[in-house]
């Protein structure tokens, strides 16, 4: 065994097993309100649980161990009238601090209540953190938890993904209840989270503390709610429906209220309260959400009517196609999900347990190409799970000390299939298999010459009119694939305060995954190829699974943790799953004095990615057969492991209670997406033996993203309810994954290949501003903008592939040695949040009584793209593209975007009431430019119907209706663009949506 992982075992067995903070705490002082001297023993108690705490001799005292959340203190003290200070607002890994000054019971003998006012300076935080609590969630008029994270400063949204400080999707953490819940492939968040069951989302985007890790631009926190001590329950319906119309109406291209219906319905429970008095309290949601059209576009109306070629004789195909479709919503699109979340507290001091879970199951119809499939309508659908689960235990040794334990479990499976015959993919271009199932194939009625266009094993027949292509009905649209993937996590903390000055954590923490995926692409004709490979006279000594497993691997399978025909394997070699490691250990030293705050942290990650790479990466004929594609283990060997120390210091100098500077200094690691190493060996085997290289390239050996982080801020009270905050930053990022040409020796069989590696880098900086303003007289304000320059030599692993597929100097490799403005940098965008609410009071109107309105602005000033010109692929592959400018010079529209929220509550009885809101995003239906074609950097012209040299021959042979026909399919329906991108040109239009929440 090597010996860094014999030290880093002995430091596991040491600290134990750790986990990512999640306790927050609260410190204060207690006094005699007339004299101000300490009052030594005071009870200090969490209403409702057994945590609690005595002051000592100076009067101090401090509660540990605390789930996020909001909490009632009691203070108590002989001869002093008791205190109870509602609504104080705990969050992961901080302090809330407060203090109180009791009264002597000669002056008054009632217990005194007050009401805990949201501070607005976290002193004790050594780096920008920004927070939504489940009450700044509840009010804002966007749903999902990806919208609320993406209004914090310094997270940026572009195409979908979510990047923090210019780093690149995949280099964000996430976290739920302390334990990762990233996608180890892509990047991103894996798990679904019902926003009713968020309790907290913390957004940290940078300079967090060592016991995190695997994530170099920003760590985001989710913490979900826990049990009541009272019985709750709430319901709450959303419906775009607002004129609640039949669903027979739902596709009819109407407005109503000045926005499309997009069949979006969403119902959610919860209910949460104690089993046995306040030892055991438990919390549970049930979230079910229903979209007709999944991924809402204000598409315009086509209304072109018949389109038809010439017969056969005329010289055309005599096809014909009725090319009319509605505006607004989207056939194909459906999406349901069921989300069900769960919370379960055990308070027997001194031991505690947190049980936590959640769990998604959906399935969605993959939408196809609206026009291109106008006389198909069968779908492929998408099967997908996710789901996390945790234990957590807590032994208090004493007051000031404890330990965790705790172990997870992650499980994620995604499937694709036809809708009829399932996962039979050998049968999808079976066209008896098909009329078994009840649907014929589309066959030609105007050129029966042609055999390929009939038999059992010809596909339907797909119309073409002007070039254009019309899936004929009853075709296969599906490409069945499937994957898995798992982790198991065993993690635990010792948490120690020395005196009142140093807090120190200390732990490991050790998760292994499961990775199964398996796809082939072609399955249409896999029928066909097996009829024929069966009356083979070579193939007369094998079974028909043996020859259907030379069809799959010679037409590029990619399998691991499935064999080769798609069951699941957990044997060895090379078909055996991906089991990766990723393992850490932390020390992390709070140390707080009264006018400065460190936070030191030292943390070791380790990393065993499983995976194995060709011993000579210039003869790949030493681990793959030439003629066969069947793999040769001597030619492979294990990729080797990774060890890292990362430091990390952060600084907090509280000058006053008002006025706080923070600074910090950090090194980052973190492995690059799986998806950039793992691929089936048979698919690589596959890709080497072809002549041309843009497949599917993967990096064997990868190493880890390393990022140094450096941050200082600044923090002002500046009246009793507003705070600014003020954040900048600097960033150097070193080997990401990058696209290479790997060469062969001269006298290989094989040609020269593609492959991924480590050579891109990037650096960036900015300034972060956020302004907040606590509820004054009925208005709350939250407003931040940030400033951004983010720059590197590659956006994403791929990015340098165009280049290289068509060198300029063929003889030598490029590398890019110059930064440029990145595709997902914003150089500035800003939100801001007004809530006003009518209070429930003597003097307002009974009609405005308990009514908000809550106005959310969003801007972002565009993304850089890089202006081009082509003539066989206007907006394709980038070897088809000429760039008339340097990369990423230009860059897309600005928006400006408001959405609302008002609502009014009402009272039913005495403990349930109601809550019925309109709420409308995009409410001056905004024209949203998110992308543009990069040949005109217009949104709605790709610069083919203006250009006479590439239209004028089309509109020759079939007339101007051709320009109609171009300008339906390729521009009011964006289809080129998508397929060339895959990303939308415009955003999303107007929506209304009504709600009802009832609780109790």
């Amino acid at each position: 065994m090597p010996r860094k992982i014999i030290y880093f075992l002995l430091f596991l067995a040491l600290s134990c097993l750790t986990m990512a903070g999640t306790k927050g705490r609260i410190k204060g002082k207690v006094v005699d309100a007339s004299t101000g001297e300490p009052l030594i023993g005071a009870n200090v108690t969490i209403i409702g649980a057994s945590l609690g705490a005595a002051t000592d001799v100076e009067g101090e005292y401090v509660i540990l161990n605390i789930e996020a959340g909001v909490y009632d203190l009691k203070v108590s003290y002989l001869g002093y009238q008791t205190q109870t200070l509602k609504g104080i607002r705990v969050n992961a890994d901080l302090t809330s601090y407060q203090d109180f000054s009791l009264s002597s019971e000669d002056i008054s003998t009632a217990t005194v209540e007050i009401i805990a006012k949201k501070p607005l300076i976290k002193k004790d935080a050594t780096n920008a953190v920004r927070m939504a609590t489940s009450e700044d969630i509840e009010a804002l008029p966007v749903r999902g938890v990806n919208n609320v994270i993406a209004l914090q400063a310094g997270v940026v949204r572009t195409n979908g993904a979510i990047t923090i400080r210019g780093g690149r999707a995949d280099e964000v953490g996430y976290y739920l209840e302390g334990v990762s819940i990233n996608n180890p492939m892509n990047g991103g968040r894996a798990v679904t989270i019902s926003q009713d069951a968020v309790e907290e989302v913390q957004v940290q985007t940078g300079g967090y503390t060592a016991e995190f890790g695997n994530a170099n631009a920003g760590i985001i926190r989710t913490q979900l709610k826990s049990g009541t001590s009272e019985f709750k329950a709430s319901f709450e319906h959303i419906t775009d429906n607002v004129t609640f119309k039949s669903s027979d109406d739902m596709f009819d291209g109407e407005k109503r209220l000045g926005a499309y219906w997009y069949g979006y319905d969403e119902t959610s429970f919860s209910l949460s309260g104690p089993i046995w008095g306040n030892k055991i309290k438990f919390f549970g949601n049930v979230n079910y959400q229903f979209r007709r059209d999944a991924d809402p576009h204000a598409f315009p109306e086509v209304n072109i009517g018949m389109i038809g070629e010439k017969t056969p004789a005329e010289g055309g195909t005599g096809d014909s196609v009725n090319l009319g479709i509605n505006a607004g919503p989207q056939r194909g699109g459906r999406d349901q999900q069921y989300t069900y979340t769960g919370t379960l507290t055990f308070d027997f001091n001194p031991i505690l347990v947190r049980v936590t879970g959640t769990y998604t199951d959906r399935d969605a119809d993959v939408m196809n190409n609206p026009i291109a499939g106008l006389e198909n309508n069968r779908r492929s659908i998408d099967y997908m799970t996710n789901g996390s689960f945790n234990v957590k235990v807590t032994h208090v040794l004493s007051p000031t000390m404890y330990y965790e334990l705790s172990g997870g479990y992650f499980e994620s499976t995604w499937t694709r299939e036809d809708q009829y015959l399932k996962d039979n993919y050998w049968a999808y271009g079976d066209s008896v298999a098909n009329a078994d199932a009840g649907v014929v194939f589309h066959r030609s009625d105007m050129d029966k010459t042609v055999a390929s266009r009939h038999g059992r094993y010809a596909t339907p027949y797909n119309k073409s009119i002007m070039g254009f292509t019309f899936v004929g009905p009853g075709s296969v649209v599906a490409s069945h694939g499937k994957n898995e993937r798992s982790n198991i996590t065993f993690k635990g903390t010792f948490n120690v305060a020395l005196g009142k000055i140093h807090s120190i954590r200390l732990g490991a923490e050790y998760t292994q995954y499961t990775m199964r995926s398996w796809a082939i692409g072609g399955q249409t004709a896999l029928a066909g190829i097996l009829d024929t490979q069966i009356g083979l006279d070579e193939n007369a000594g094998l079974t028909e699974e043996q020859i259907k497993r030379n069809i799959l691997i010679n037409r590029g399978i990619n399998n691991y943790g499935y064999d080769v025909l798609g069951n699941e394997y957990d044997g060895d070699g090379f078909m055996a799953p991906h089991k990766p490691i990723f393992a850490s250990a932390f020390i992390q030293d709070k140390i707080e004095y009264e006018d400065i705050i460190l936070n030191l942290g030292l943390r070791y990650d380790y990393i065993d990615v499983d995976n194995r790479q060709l011993i000579d990466p210039t003869r790949p004929e030493t681990g793959v057969v030439k003629n066969t594609g069947e793999l040769i283990d001597a030619g492979w060997t294990d990729s080797p492991t990774f060890s890292e120390v990362s430091p990390r210091i952060g600084i907090s100098f509280p000058i006053t209670d008002r006025t706080v500077f923070h600074a910090q200094f950090g090194k980052f690691v973190q492995q690059s997406r799986l998806r950039d190493i793992y691929q089936g060996y048979y698919r690589t085997s596959y890709e080497f033996r072809q002549s041309y290289a843009f497949l599917n390239p993967v990096g064997k050996d990868i190493k880890p993203t390393k990022t140094t982080q450096y941050e200082l801020g600044f923090s002002q009270q500046l009246t009793d309810y507003i705070s600014l905050d003020i954040s900048g930053y600097y960033k150097d990022i070193k080997d990401q994954t990058i696209f290479m040409k790997q060469n062969v020796a001269a006298d290989s069989p094989f040609s020269e290949y593609y492959t991924l590696t480590n050579g891109d880098y990037a650096t960036t900086k900015g300034l972060e501003i956020v302004v907040r303003m606590r509820r004054n007289a009925g208005l709350a304000f939250n407003a931040s903008i940030s400033f951004q320059d983010a720059r590197g030599t590659g956006s994403n692993p791929t990015s340098n592939a165009g280049i290289i597929g068509a060198p300029i100097d063929p003889d030598n490799i490029f590398v890019p040695k110059f930064v440029a403005p990145l595709d997902f940098s914003n150089s500035v965008t800003a939100n801001f949040n007004v809530d006003y609410r009518f209070a429930e009071e003597e003097g307002t109107p009974g009609f405005l009584q308990n009514l908000g309105i809550s106005l959310l602005g969003r801007f972002n000033n565009g993304h850089p793209y890089t202006r081009g010109r082509g003539v066989a692929n206007l907006e394709g592959d980038q070897r088809g593209r000429i760039p008339v400018e340097s990369l990423n010079a230009s860059v897309t529209p600005s928006v400006f975007t408001i959405d609302l929220r008002v609502d009014k509550t009402f009272k039913l009885y005495d403990k349930l009431s109601a809550n019925v809101y309109v709420r409308v995003i995009n409410l001056f239906d905004t024209k949203v430019v998110e992308n543009v074609f990069l040949r005109t950097g217009a949104s709605d012209d790709n610069g083919y119907l203006t250009d006479p040299d590439l239209v004028a021959n089309k509109v020759d042979q079939y007339g101007e209706i051709y320009s109609d026909v171009y300008r339906a399919i390729n521009l009011d329906r964006y289809q080129e663009y998508r397929s060339a991108t895959g990303n939308h040109l415009f955003g999303t239009p107007r929506q209304i949506m009504l709600g009802v929440r009832l609780e109790y």
